[in-house]
């Protein structure tokens, strides 16, 4: 969008006898309302470019939240969801891993909620910290959205 200095595009539109300051001082007070709403129009410009030049892909969606809420460490960042994995647990004592099997000892979790619920997420929002419940919502709102119709995902702290 163009660039307008207002003050000189009064001072150009006035004849030469009516360049006073009482004058000038008016037609600015007048303007007032027009220059607030231009200035909405451009930072609605802008909103609009930033939304346009983002799209649904992981790159961009980690863009916009890292743009978001982390923008000098840029810690925020989306995984695979788990789905079903068998958990190694190894121990110091030798190298073979311990594989703890479900039928014999119960059930036995070891991952986050996204890892065992069978695949029910397509993917994991990873965040550097506990956000309060205000940019929670924002957060999910920004991954709402930008993320594909039909996929889920889940917000997971490291």
């Amino acid at each position: 969008m163009m660039e307008i200095n207002w003050n000189r595009f009064v001072v150009l539109l006035l004849p030469l006898r009516m360049r006073v300051a009482t004058v000038f001082s008016f037609i600015r007070s007048v303007l007032a309302p027009i220059v607030y709403l231009f200035n909405l129009l451009r930072t609605y410009e802008s909103d609009i470019r930033y939304k346009l030049a983002h799209t649904s892909q992981v790159w961009s969606i980690e863009a916009v939240l890292n743009d978001a809420f982390d923008i000098e460490l840029r810690r925020i960042y989306i995984s695979d969801a788990g789905g079903d994995t068998i958990t190694l647990i190894h121990r110091d004592s030798d190298n073979d891993p311990l594989v703890l099997d479900a039928d014999e000892y119960g059930a036995f979790i070891m991952q986050n909620d996204s890892a065992y619920f069978g695949g029910s997420y397509d993917f994991i929002v990873n965040i550097p910290y506990q956000f309060s419940d205000a940019s929670l919502y924002r957060l999910r709102a920004l991954v709402d959205y930008y993320k594909l119709a039909g996929k889920r995902y889940d917000v997971v702290v490291n």
